[in-house]
């Protein structure tokens, strides 16, 4: 049952494009963003606790620890535990901005089964499996890679007698007793793991968008290249083609437009943690870290690197989709076309001129670019640390 929505294409049972979000929408009702039609309120009770505990309570937790405990971390610790902070104050965040648009992202899948009703070869139906598939797996490598770090980060510190995250927990004395340890340690990790699903939830859901996006323009192109191609059809057939082609373009532009606030929002608190984070996490990783801090650190490093890059990447390959569209639609077959025909080409040209594209916060332009130049801080930072030998000072301390 979980690999259906991984397996290869099969004529007699094909995947449909609002199936992208499967395995998104199995982590949203265990998550508590889910709507059930049963139950509703045992699911919202179960739903308020679990987000209460794991993006409420971890930032108010962390502050309390932080200020507790301070004189006794060491660097490493320090740097672990001021990461975390900063990143689960953005959490919260991202989780109520997709929850405010939550009703846009059940538009975006009624738009998704309308593209699909165009799809009617074999060929297309295959192609939008494929994509599908990608959406799938997308949710699984991110799963892996955010977990990796959660349970990398429990084995490092449990195996070196140290409490994972340190977060302050007023039921459990964690030095009582070795018993009393591992408790609080689990409670950690099961706290963590709960957070990190949300925040891997949050970053996700643009990529997602953008994979499925980038599928139906690729169709779309396809059908754009056979506009005027088949001897056997007449003027009014043609043009029946290409209104159709206009009205699939239509579709893709209000998909885009449907899911733009929400991406907006989410990717400029992701650029704004991202480059503070990553810097301490170099600094950890550089200067204080050790073995099994480190690879755990590599990890946190890793997830944080797919919560922006993979998107803005996406963002690039739709830009150069539009491209390919405009000049598909340009290089198809209509100099021996009607008037009338042509003059809904150029229509169509037109409104293809105009490409898709995001932006953070409606600030700057979500892109590869855009990634990279946040990334520099980072190594600003680093560097910084390193010319004013602050590593040195806090290690003799």
């Amino acid at each position: 049952m979980f690999f259906k929505y991984l397996r290869e294409p099969t004529p007699k049972d094909l995947l449909t494009s609002p199936e992208a979000f499967k395995y998104f929408e199995y982590g949203m009702f265990c998550m508590g963003w889910y709507t059930p039609e049963k139950y509703r309120i045992l699911y919202y009770t179960l739903a308020t606790s679990l987000v209460a505990w794991c993006v409420v309570y971890l930032p108010i937790g962390i502050s309390i620890s932080f200020i507790k405990d301070i004189n006794t971390f060491t660097p490493s610790e320090f740097l672990t535990v001021l990461q975390l902070f900063i990143n689960s104050v953005g959490m919260p965040f991202k989780v109520l901005f997709f929850n405010v648009y939550i009703s846009d992202f059940y538009k975006a899948k009624e738009l998704l089964s309308q593209m699909d009703k165009r799809c009617v070869t074999l060929e297309e139906r295959i192609e939008v499996h494929r994509w599908v598939v990608r959406c799938n797996l997308a949710f699984v490598i991110y799963h892996i890679i955010y977990s990796a770090y959660t349970i990398s980060t429990f084995l490092s510190s449990t195996l070196s007698g140290k409490l994972p995250w340190r977060i302050y927990n007023p039921f459990l004395d964690w030095q009582a007793s070795s018993w009393s340890f591992w408790k609080a340690g689990l409670n950690e990790t099961a706290l963590m793991l709960c957070s990190v699903t949300q925040t891997f939830l949050s970053d996700l859901y643009p990529l997602l968008y953008g994979l499925i996006l980038r599928g139906h323009i690729k169709l779309l192109r396809l059908r754009v290249e056979k506009l005027s191609t088949d001897p056997g059809k007449s003027d009014d057939e043609n043009q029946e083609d290409l209104i159709n082609c206009i009205k699939d373009h239509k579709l893709i532009k209000e998909f885009a437009n449907t899911i733009r606030p929400a991406i907006a929002r989410t990717i400029f608190v992701q650029f704004l943690l991202i480059g503070i984070c990553l810097g301490l996490s170099m600094i950890n990783l550089l200067f204080f870290a050790d073995l099994w801090t480190g690879l755990a650190t590599v990890a946190y490093i890793n997830g944080l690197m797919v919560q922006t890059f993979p998107f803005c990447f996406v963002c690039d390959l739709i830009k150069s989709d539009c491209e390919l569209l405009e000049m598909a639609i340009l290089h198809s077959n209509w100099i021996n076309s009607s008037r009338r025909y042509k003059s809904s080409l150029l229509y169509f040209l037109h409104n293809s001129q105009k490409s898709i594209a995001f932006t953070a916060g409606s600030v700057f332009p979500i892109s590869t670019g855009s990634n990279i130049k946040v990334a520099k801080l980072a190594f600003s930072v680093v560097t910084f640390v390193n010319q004013l030998n602050i590593a040195d000072r806090l290690t003799k301390n």
